[in-house]
């Protein structure tokens, strides 16, 4: 046993190792591979692990697999809680802030427990993790509504990249309670541990409706839901996970609703499913928000179903659900009244505008997820990105197969999975063809691109699977299983290599195909006792492999506030306030034009999430560059001399450059530069440029206006 627990945490730490990008496979070929290993592994790391295991094992032996696993189940509420509370005092998180250090010259070295930050999750790590921490140190107090940090003006900080505020409105947003009461570094931690957890937890419990109470089907959904490749790899924006954790939990609260008989239990789980509601709408992303929404519709039909009989209605009930709606409009109707002129703003710009799509050219998409194995680790996409290749690993097409086994096969009427594949088809029609404008408008997928959309796909696929599981009452011979799924898995494979154009080598085939074919075989089979805890280890392994540790596992935030620049911001900025702009040269200034805010400092060229068209209209009167500055942007400033006129190039669709003349700073009431070069030579007779401060590369400049 003690041989196997050493063999199973050397080969946990090779593929850390892995994916932290300090060995390659090509390493683990070489015969130089003992000596490689032995230079780059985390010794301290494995030791912990092996501890962890040898307490596992010794729980075991005296109680065994059966009883701890009753014991996890039946405490599950109180164990995660505890776990949560762990995790929040010790400061644990999943945001890739570590990547900053890259950008400040001279910084102490800062590593992640496990993983590596990814600098290709920017949007998480340098904009939504920076904004959130302005919040922390807002002139005009602690989480205000309206910032007059981001963007150097009062600023919507609730509805578009959400983040915590002191408002009533902040009931909708649970995650972001801890940063209300707790230190920026734990109130981070409250956010990641806190969703992923609760995503976990609601998961399971929505599996055991969806499985008939199959705690290993359950566990399984859990697993791939919570650490598939599209959840992970977009976790921390756009508001993915609120919303699987906001549906899922309405429809439990609704099941529960519907079984019990006390009303005071009933008015609580409405409770729960009015904050579910506005949870969901607050996310504000149609392009998930909106596919999604048919997949629960089409679950929201078979909890109805499922738990009509013996369901009783009366007047108190009718009360509850005025009451409901009511609040539920007087919520919305509070935070739409703040929050119109953001909307709107956001609506009538260039990017993101309002989008309208018609569907379409997503086939591929069915044949992705074997690929995203790799992801984690590899990084050798040279034609895209892994987030835009990201999905569920959902099995296709064994969900819809045996789905029609038992619904014609079996002759079983069974709503969820009507209902399912109903949801499934219509999402996979918008997905595969073009469709009429009119079509695609009322039925409101116009706001959701295909490869979005697709996400509902996947989760319908996983949904339908396990709820197969549940039902199917035949065993396959076991010729059909392996025949099958050799077919089917060699052909996955054979697609999956051609859909990816050379990412998946042979190497990464041998790897993928007894994947795929075991897995197959297993689901064949998945009617017997063996085969669900076997597909229950599978779910678990491809978890950890593609998708537990997409995003690190790092502690605390010293990586920004032990940062001399920071301090040195902080001190200005509460000394004498004032305006500040990122200078960057001839450099893109993203993701420099965000240090500021992590200080507290109002800064014009942070990311502005909606434009500010008064303020750049103060130097384009004529609004000759309104379309390159009307939109959502990363802005970077370059300061030109005085004789040179202002002017503004777009970079990307959420990227423009101002090249601002020195003349036109006292016009956008600038007062600190912060920059990576030196600017004394642009002092002019109505400005001076007057040095106040240098540290890791960059220089402070407070500007002095004649």
């Amino acid at each position: 046993m003690l041989i196997s627990i050493f063999i199973l945490s050397a080969l946990m730490e090779v593929y850390f190792l892995l994916i932290e990008n300090k060995i390659s496979v090509n390493n683990l070929l070489s015969k130089d591979v003992f000596s490689i290993l032995l230079n780059n592994v985390n010794f301290i790391r494995v030791c912990v692990i092996i501890c962890l295991f040898i307490v596992l094992m010794i729980a075991v032996n005296i109680h065994g697999y059966k009883k701890i696993g009753e014991y996890l189940y039946k405490y599950r509420y109180p164990v995660a809680g505890a776990v949560f509370a762990l995790l929040v005092c010790l400061e644990i998180h999943g945001s890739s802030i570590l990547y900053w250090q890259n950008y400040f010259q001279g910084s102490s070295t800062y590593n992640t427990i496990i993983g590596i930050a990814r600098g290709i999750r920017s949007d998480e790590w340098a904009v939504n993790t920076p904004m959130m921490l302005s919040q922390y140190f807002n002139g005009g107090g602690l989480f205000p509504y309206f910032s007059e940090t981001i963007r150097g003006t009062l600023t919507d900080a609730f509805i578009i990249y959400g983040q915590p505020v002191r408002d009533i409105a902040v009931l909708f947003r649970p995650f972001h309670w801890g940063y209300l009461f707790l230190s920026p570094a734990k109130g981070l931690s409250f956010f990641w541990m806190g969703r992923i957890i609760g995503l976990f937890l609601v998961s399971f419990e929505f599996g055991m409706i969806i499985s008939k109470k199959s705690k290993v089907l359950s566990l399984a959904y859990a697993v791939l839901v919570t650490w598939a490749p599209v959840v992970q790899w977009w976790f921390a924006i756009n508001g993915l996970v609120e919303m699987l954790i906001f549906g899922q939990l309405a429809l439990i609260m609704l099941a529960l609703y519907m079984k019990s008989k006390n009303y005071y239990w009933r008015t609580f789980y409405a409770f729960i499913i009015l904050i579910c509601m506005g949870g969901y709408i607050l996310t504000f992303y149609p392009a998930w928000q909106v596919p999604l929404v048919y997949m629960f519709l089409a679950l929201l039909i078979g909890t109805i179903h499922e738990n009509w009989r013996g369901f009783t209605w009366g007047k108190k009930d009718v009360l509850i659900l005025i009451i409901t709606i009511v609040l539920f409009a007087v919520g919305m109707s509070y935070i739409l009244s703040r929050s119109l002129d953001t909307i709107v703003s956001i609506l009538g710009t260039a990017y993101p505008g309002s989008r309208f799509e018609t569907g379409g050219n997503q086939l591929s998409r069915f044949f992705l997820y074997p690929g995203n194995l790799f992801f984690a680790f590899s990084r050798d996409l040279s034609y895209a990105n892994p987030c835009e290749l990201a999905v569920v690993f959902d099995f296709f097409p064994m969900g819809i197969l045996l789905s029609f086994w038992v619904l014609f096969k079996q002759k079983k009427k069974d709503v969820y999975i009507l209902s399912m594949m109903v949801a499934s088809v219509f999402l996979i029609l918008w997905c595969l063809f073009q469709w009429p404008e009119w079509l695609a408008k009322i039925t409101l997928m116009s706001y959701s691109q295909a490869a979005r959309a697709f996400l509902a796909v996947g989760l319908l696929n996983v949904l339908l699977l396990i709820r197969s599981l549940s039902l199917i009452e035949i065993s396959f011979s076991k010729w059909i299983s392996i025949i099958g799924a050799v077919l089917i898995g060699v052909g996955m494979t054979a697609i999956s290599m051609n859909i990816y154009e050379g990412y998946i080598d042979t190497k990464m085939a041998l790897v993928i195909m007894p994947v795929m074919i075991g897995s197959f075989y297993v689901i064949f089979n998945g009617n017997k006792v063996w085969a669900k805890k076997a597909f229950l280890i599978i779910a678990l392994s491809i978890a950890f492999v593609s998708g537990m540790f997409v995003n690190p596992l790092s502690r605390g935030l010293d990586v920004i506030y032990e940062q001399d620049i920071v301090k040195e911001i902080q001190q200005i900025n509460k000394s004498d306030s004032g305006l500040w702009i990122v200078d960057s040269g001839d450099k893109t200034g993203f993701p420099i034009i965000n240090i500021p805010l992590m200080a507290g400092a109002p800064t014009i060229n942070s990311t502005n999430v909606y434009p500010d068209l008064e303020r750049w209209q103060l130097i384009d009167p004529n609004k000759s560059y309104e379309d390159i500055y009307n939109r959502y942007a990363h802005i970077t400033i370059n300061l030109v001399n005085f004789d040179t006129k202002s002017t503004f190039e777009l970079n990307y669709p959420d990227q423009f450059t101002v090249k601002l003349s020195v003349e036109d700073l006292h016009l956008l009431g600038v007062k600190y530069v912060l920059s990576t070069r030196a600017l004394e030579d642009l002092s002019t007779d109505g400005v001076n440029f007057k040095t106040l401060s240098y540290a890791n590369g960059f220089t402070i400049y407070e500007l002095e206006y004649n």
